[in-house]
């Protein structure tokens, strides 16, 4: 009996999955599978197959296939709430629409299959990976992400963070393993334990919370809650920049219109979970020019660095672009497979990251661009032309050429411009930049992530800052009453740091001074690396001509940041070498290696124990162990980002009060409460409670930590400042009205 082949295995299971989401009654777990198969599983599969003329090993095919996945089903999307209205629907994002929409595009992604590989081969049994290996990393992988849901449950349930200390240590010890048999286990294996690593991490944090917790995802959960509620997508209702990235509007719709899903379990663990795929592209990016064992040092780095799993859970729409981003990058590295292939499939991924994340693109773009002109310097400088010849092949044009880069302009142009109008946000960049560039007497202090930067010597204080920010609130008049920055919530020494404490050790000294030994190390590793590069004869490591442009051209993108500090506030320094370290985990990891070259064998095993140490810390695991350091939200009940974005029930019940009570009058409360509440909130925000700020006659709502600490933070030029609210003032120009334990309504 002849075998089906697995295109038509493919097409068929997805005409049963459609018919799963058509026919009325249906159990809910069949209907979640059946809308995971048809929104990422079976195009993820039928970018796989297409994936094999753009590049040649088997985790690089998969995860090009994710990201054609992911970029299909915005596309899709984007497709039906466009065409059926033209037909009077005025609701088109609806689960029927879009499950036949989904099956014709697994019928156009087959078509495409065929033409570009030809006939699929039969239907076979999986090729499962060897047992003996795979089983260690699997186990411990499992264990890791079920203690690290487990520690993040605990922690809403008001317990401690051990649970999820543990769940850090487990992390440490699946890549530990990982280092340890790189040399035995295969790509597969290994990928799949860096999967599972990032999986857990990213979980620590995007669970903390019963509601929506975070910074940018209040706002993006509200854009697909009016996505979602309408049934279309319509720009013109809500036109701002972050209601044009489809990552966080049609993409989260359309996934909850066919699984069934909650919003709440879309963006806190499916967004999240496509994302950990982003540090296995890094791997597989390093592993087409290096070894295994640096290969996994370039993935750890990117673990490792602390905005990964502090601040990217909670942004949704930078999640999914950098996933596009990770498999763009990965096309531009695999120089064994056809040019002209990897050069269309790195624009189509370009595409798709300017649905996704406007500075994404233009952080992309801006190093495109710098990575050219370096490459311009190379190319006409002979002992630098004949070093990066000597490691790569010869090629007489680089990947990125200029019309690849224009063509990436007029992408982001189109969308922003015609398309949604929501330019203005790189308009006010823009002009805020040349204002800094033609007047520097006038620069305002940009933001303090610019401090960890080695060659930046700006060390703002947070009582500077929010000195800076009463004076910009002076021409608004009101009264001013003093107020002082609140120290920060460091935990307390716990009894091995006590010991050390005993013995002569300033544990909170010398926690800051190995956050910032870190921080510095990372980036004087990155420049070893890329002069390495250039200097090194080692054969370990042989990164092609556009690998170290793409690297030079971040670092001129950061520089930029440093120098222009509008740049640093509007983008994030810390984000955009998040971004960066695409091209620069490669470097960083090798550059390690050549740091410890006088260890000579002994130099790689050294450098993943470093990154091990260096990942245990910048994780807080090691300062949770010895205390004296800020509390952190994936670990404790405390902290600043605890405080501004994790959402109280006794703030919910507050809000429903005010909403019954107060009809159209005015609410004031600080910015993050306001943030934290505002998918409850039927509009009326204020204008911030900084006292010059309060109004006669307006509701002021006290948040958690307001009432709790009498605390208040407020974000001025980038930066995070809490200082002590004067509750003295508020009780004496209005009355309490509202109490609970946790807030407070003033009158």
């Amino acid at each position: 009996m002849t075998r089906p082949s697995q295109r038509t295995v493919v097409l068929g299971s997805v005409l049963a999955a459609a018919v799963v989401e058509l026919t009325p009654w249906r159990p809910a777990v069949l209907v979640t599978l059946a809308g995971l198969w048809l929104v990422l599983g079976a195009p993820a599969w039928l970018g796989r197959r297409i994936a094999t003329r753009v590049v040649t090993t088997r985790e690089a095919q998969w995860l090009l296939g994710l990201g054609f996945a992911v970029l299909t089903a915005m596309l899709v999307a984007l497709a039906v709430n466009t065409v059926l209205p033209w037909f009077g629907v005025s609701r088109p994002l609806t689960a029927a629409s879009l499950a036949v929409a989904q099956a014709l595009a697994a019928v156009a992604l087959a078509f495409l299959d065929r033409r570009l590989t030809g006939a699929s081969p039969p239907m076979r049994g999986p090729r499962w990976m060897p047992v003996r290996d795979v089983a260690p990393v699997a186990v411990l992988g499992i264990l890791a992400q079920v203690v690290a849901v487990a520690g993040a449950i605990r922690l809403n349930n008001g317990f401690t963070g051990v649970t999820s200390l543990v769940a850090l240590f487990l992390i440490a010890a699946l890549l530990g393993l990982l280092a340890v048999q790189a040399g035995r286990y295969g790509d597969g294996v290994i990928a799949l334990g860096i999967l599972c690593a990032a999986t857990a991490l990213l979980l620590l944090t995007s669970l903390r919370g019963w509601y929506i917790t975070g910074h940018d995802i209040q706002r993006e959960f509200l854009l697909f809650q009016l996505t979602s509620s309408k049934g279309h997508w319509d720009i013109s209702s809500y036109p701002d920049a972050y209601n044009a990235c489809l990552s966080i509007t049609l993409l989260p719709a359309s996934l909850a219109q066919l699984t069934a899903l909650p919003g709440v379990a879309i963006f806190k663990v499916v967004l999240p979970m496509l994302f950990a795929a982003a540090p296995v592209a890094v791997y597989r990016t390093t592993r087409n020019v290096a070894t295994a064992r640096v290969s996994l040092l370039a993935a750890i780095c990117f673990l490792a660095f602390p905005t990964f799993f502090t601040d990217m859970p909670f942004l949704g729409r930078q999640e999914i672009a950098f996933l596009l981003l990770g498999c763009a990058v990965l096309a531009l590295s695999d120089r064994t497979a056809p040019r002209r292939a990897r050069r269309i499939a790195f624009a189509v991924l370009f595409a798709g990251i300017v649905l996704s994340h406007y500075s994404t693109t233009y952080v992309l773009i801006g190093v495109l661009a710098l990575g050219k002109l370096a490459s311009g310097v190379i190319r006409v400088v002979p002992p630098l032309r004949r070093r990066l010849a000597e490691r790569a092949p010869k090629e007489t044009t680089d990947f990125v050429g200029w019309p690849m880069i224009g063509f990436a302009v007029l992408c982001s142009a189109l969308w922003t411009g015609p398309v949604t109008g929501t330019w203005h946000q790189l308009q006010h960049t823009a002009a805020a930049a040349a204002h800094d560039l033609f007047h520097p007497d006038q620069v305002q202090r940009g933001s303090s992530d610019t401090a960890y930067s080695i060659f930046s010597s700006a060390r703002i204080s947070p009582q500077q800052r929010l000195h800076d920010y009463a004076d910009s609130l002076r021409t608004r008049g009101g009264p001013l009453p003093a107020v002082e920055v609140a120290p920060s919530d460091t935990l307390p020494l716990t009894a091995a740091g006590s010991a050390l404490d005993q013995l002569g050790v300033d544990v909170p000294r010398a926690n800051g001074l190995l956050r910032t030994l870190c921080a510095d190390g990372l980036q004087v590793l990155l420049l070893v690396g890329l002069a390495g590069t250039l200097v090194a004869t080692a054969t370990i490591f042989r990164p092609t001509h556009d690998l170290f442009v793409l690297a030079a051209g971040g670092l001129g993108v950061l520089a930029a940041e440093i120098a222009v500090p509008q740049l640093s506030v509007d983008y994030g320094l810390l984000r955009t070498f998040q971004q960066g370290l695409f091209g620069f985990a490669p470097f960083i990891a090798m550059g390690s290696v050549w740091a410890l070259s006088w260890l000579h064998r002994w130099r790689t095993p050294a450098a993943t124990a470093v990154s091990l140490l260096l990942f245990l810390d910048l994780t807080g695991a090691l300062p949770r162990l010895f205390g004296g350091y800020p509390a952190q939200l994936h670990l404790d009940n405390a902290g600043q980002y605890y405080d501004i974005y994790y959402a109280h029930p006794q703030e919910r019940a507050a809000l429903a009060w005010l909403e019954q009570h107060t009809a159209a009058q005015r609410i004031q409360s600080d910015r993050y409460t306001l943030s934290r509440l505002q998918t409850l909130m039927n509009g009326r925000p204020g204008d911030d409670i900084y006292p010059a700020l309060v109004q006669p006659g307006s509701y002021v709502l006290l948040g958690y930590p307001a009432v709790r600490k009498d605390e208040v933070t407020v974000f001025y030029q980038g930066d995070l400042v809490t200082y002590r609210y004067p509750l003295r003032f508020l009780e004496a120009t209005k009355n309490k009205v509202y109490s609970s334990n946790g807030t407070s309504v003033y009158r």
